[in-house]
């Protein structure tokens, strides 16, 4: 018999306007996860499906949602499952079926996962999350081309989270070669290059996360009930070595991409990812630049405690096990990583490097998305005006000083704002009005902008003295 007539509510959440005001949190997160299919993202008993896109090179498809809070995720069918070790938890007519119905359910608990930790970290964050199923063995700078794209270049921030390097096998033996200087170039050319996001007025800070050992998915030696193994190998370009050697991956002009090999490896956690649990604390860095105010380093004490269980390496080293020697060592290297500080609980990321080189204007991240966000405004500003007529004074042949004056202030505006909310420390907007419009229809605006500083290092002198 049914249950009695009544009344009954469905509580829904997201609805109260947490969304913060700019667009500066907008993020994107496009994960590469081969185990799970297009079904689990297009699900017709789920109340919402992902959109599907093309990527700009014509290969695989992504699979997109956006979402404003972690609750979403339920809309879309997908919540963390409990991650069973046994071959007979798991039904298909063959081991082969079993052991991939096991995949796809650590591959949803890393969605899952790594989206909720997105909005632990920022809930007024908007996260437009892209799923690659596809054979491919990475996300490749097509993918981000077509995920910014898709969303009319709204993302500030992106963070992707790719394998890092492709296995193949020959004669039963298994050859792992590293893809992380290819992919790194990829990713800053599709950002930065020709045809690219930036030339297209939809620049983009892309971080980036691969995992630190091959793991490998098996059935046990067990006869009867048999268990699931997970078994993890070092690869020898994402070891503790690697990353604290001489070998790197900064280079001059790398300010769009930066690598991220931190990552929480608790136990637990670790084991609900099964062979996703190597990869770096993605969905926590991406929540904390979109928390950020576009001038703040993501190192902030105060501001971005993260929460981790178990911070330590994707190469398996728990941070409290890494000498201060390699930790500096691989700080120097401008990769990023959590870490702990004597005196205070939580633990922290260790900076908010780009993998350009030190000396560059744009080194952190901060740098980066505060100048993209100074030109998206200039631009907007500006953009109404183009192809207007402009005033020239007839005794001089120059640009009239009033319609000067007014176009500096159009121009400043979007920097004033930024002024205002303390993520400049100042700035002038000029025009010469001795230039040349008549003859070369070019109108040059040069700005100049004084950046907030960020107190990386503080030197404290302290002693006795007999008075004072």
């Amino acid at each position: 018999m049914g249950n009695l007539n009544d009344i009954t509510f469905i509580k829904t959440n997201g609805g109260m306007g947490r969304i913060a005001a700019s667009e500066d949190p907008i993020t994107g997160l496009v994960m590469y996860l081969p185990d799970m299919e297009d079904t689990d993202l297009v699900n017709g008993t789920s109340m919402r499906h992902f959109d599907e896109i093309e990527a700009a090179d014509g290969t695989n498809s992504l699979y997109v949602a956006k979402l404003r809070c972690k609750e979403e995720l339920n809309d879309y069918g997908l919540k963390e499952t409990e991650l069973k070790t046994k071959m007979d938890d798991y039904t298909g007519t063959s081991d082969s079926d079993k052991l991939d119905a096991f995949r796809k359910v650590a591959a949803i608990n890393a969605l899952v996962y790594h989206a909720t930790r997105f909005f632990d970290m920022n809930e007024a964050g908007t996260l437009y999350l892209a799923v690659k199923v596809a054979s491919e063995s990475h996300i490749t700078g097509a993918d981000l081309k077509a995920l910014q794209n898709y969303t009319n270049g709204a993302i500030r921030q992106c963070g992707v989270f790719t394998p890092g390097f492709e296995e193949t096998t020959s004669g039963g033996n298994t050859t792992i070669s590293s893809t992380m200087e290819a992919l790194i170039g990829e990713y800053q050319t599709a950002c930065a290059g020709d045809d690219s996001l930036e030339e297209d007025h939809k620049p983009m800070s892309v971080v980036m996360t691969v995992s630190g050992k091959s793991v490998e998915v098996s059935k046990g030696s067990e006869d009867s009930d048999p268990s699931i193994t997970v078994t993890p190998t070092d690869v020898t370009s994402h070891t503790l070595a690697y990353f604290a050697g001489t070998d790197n991956h900064k280079a001059a002009g790398r300010c769009n991409v930066s690598l991220l090999i931190g990552c929480d490896l608790d136990s637990g956690l670790v084991q609900k990812l099964g062979q996703y649990g190597y990869y770096g604390c993605i969905g926590t860095c991406m929540g904390a630049i979109s928390k950020a105010a576009v001038n703040e380093c993501i190192a902030w004490v105060q501001k971005f405690p993260l929460g981790l269980t178990a911070p330590g390496l994707i190469s398996g080293e728990l941070i409290k096990n890494v000498t201060t020697a390699h930790q500096n060592a691989i700080n120097s290297n401008r990769y990023m990583f959590v870490r702990t500080h004597v005196g205070i609980a939580d633990n922290y990321f260790n900076d908010s490097h780009t993998l350009d080189v030190e000396t560059s204007d744009y080194a952190y991240i901060e740098n980066v998305r505060t100048i993209d966000k100074a030109c998206r405004g200039v631009r907007t500003n500006l953009l109404p005006y183009l192809n207007s007529p402009l005033n020239i004074d007839p005794t001089t042949g120059q640009l009239d000083r009033n319609t000067v004056a007014y176009l500096e202030t159009v121009a400043g505006k979007a920097l004033e704002e930024m002024e205002k909310a303390g993520e400049l420390s100042g700035y002038v907007a000029e025009i010469d009005p001795a230039q040349n419009v008549l003859n070369t229809g070019v109108l040059k605006v040069i700005i100049k902008n004084v950046p907030t500083g960020v107190m990386r290092q503080v030197q404290v002198q302290i002693g006795f003295v007999t008075s004072l």
